[in-house]
């Protein structure tokens, strides 16, 4: 009788698991296309460091634009470096908010060193990957960035010394779209 509950529950929790991780995107496919996208309004934080770390920045920025009534932006990082052959105290990136319209005035007052600038509109090639949890943003990264590279290679763009770029919409739209910029000058 023990065993058969005990088989009953672990078989349980394997069925949840692939629930989950279904749920999340796991089994998804990865479209890549090609897109023009931009320009971009933003205002970010440069960091240094293990990218692991940058959910601090967005918190800090999750916290104090509501407080400061900001509002319609959606939270982006560009990824400097390749986090496969660069060190890890060595990575740089950059990250904060994305607006669709430029900004006429910067609040001051926040915890965070902040820099408005434009990126200028861009061919990139892009895939979309469900943001429904903090897990979906890693289980994206190892989705979405193998095929990313691989379509990359296939149109003879060269990443070396190129950074990306992830943009999340947790709230509405629940995605985060991956850019690889195709145009010789980078996304930075």
């Amino acid at each position: 009788m023990k065993l058969k509950v005990f088989l009953g529950v672990i078989l349980a929790l394997i069925v949840s698991g692939i629930g989950y991780f279904y749920y999340l995107g796991a089994f998804d496919t990865v479209q890549v296309k090609e897109e023009t996208l931009g320009p971009f309004y933003v205002l970010s934080h440069d960091r240094v460091g293990n990218y692991r770390n940058v959910g601090e920045t967005f918190e800090a920025i999750q916290k104090e634009f509501p407080e400061k009534g900001i509002k319609n932006y959606k939270l982006f990082g560009i990824y400097k470096d390749n986090p496969n052959t660069v060190p890890e105290e060595k990575l740089r990136c950059e990250v904060g908010a994305l607006f669709s319209e430029p900004i006429t005035e910067i609040p001051s007052g926040f915890s965070l060193p902040l820099k408005y600038k434009v990126i200028q509109k861009k061919r990139y090639l892009t895939a979309d990957f469900p943001l429904r949890s903090f897990v979906s943003i890693f289980l994206g990264i190892f989705k979405v960035y193998p095929e990313l590279t691989k379509v990359c290679i296939e149109k003879g763009c060269d990443m070396n010394g190129k950074a990306s770029m992830e943009i999340y919409e947790p709230i509405v739209e629940k995605n985060t779209k991956y850019l690889f910029s195709l145009d010789s000058v980078g996304i930075d």
